[in-house]
């Protein structure tokens, strides 16, 4: 059975697939964000993972950006209220495979997960990176953004410059590391 990765943030939620999803072939891992969706992803051979977009710590924008900075490629389903459709969109761009408005029903998402797999061949975290080596590379990178930061006296066009990054990188890295 393919082992399908949920991270949203709703515990009742969670509750209803992980109960729903065996009986449509699918073992199911769940995180209530992000940062513990890498850590299962680092721990375990998963096969498709469904995110929601809006979750604390690390939502699943940011995830699907990490996911992609690592060379995780997975087929990722996202899952999105009806006023976050344009986010839901630009993470296409970005390694999503499809995604569903909330609410949905099972079925819908079994639905979107079979097709999100037959188009998006898995390759694990695994074969990615040592999430111990990560998160040491976590904390340079983090150092680093503080230093153009300091150099650039704040001005975050410049800090991104001087990193050779995008501003919306830089304004994503800011956010994952609460700079």
């Amino acid at each position: 059975m393919p082992l399908m990765l949920i991270v949203d943030d709703e515990p009742r939620l969670l509750r209803v697939l992980r109960m729903g999803l065996p009986e449509h072939g699918f073992t199911v891992l769940t995180a209530a964000n992000g940062q513990e969706a890498l850590k299962v992803l680092f721990d375990q051979p998963v096969d498709i993972v469904v995110t929601d977009i809006r979750m604390p710590v690390m939502d699943g924008v940011e995830l699907i950006y990490e996911m992609e900075r690592l060379g995780i490629r997975l087929p990722v389903v996202v899952t999105t209220a009806h006023a976050e459709v344009d986010t839901a969109v630009k993470t296409l761009k970005h390694g999503a495979c499809d995604y569903i408005r909330k609410p949905f029903s099972v079925d819908e998402l079994v639905q979107s997960a079979r097709n999100a797999m037959q188009r998006v061949p898995a390759e694990p975290a695994a074969a990615a990176v040592d999430f111990d080596l990560q998160s040491q590379v976590d904390t340079k990178e983090k150092e680093a953004i503080q230093k153009a930061l300091h150099a650039a006296q704040g001005v975050k066009a410049e800090a991104a410059r001087l990193l050779g990054i995008s501003e919306r990188n830089l304004w994503y890295k800011i956010k994952k590391y609460g700079l």
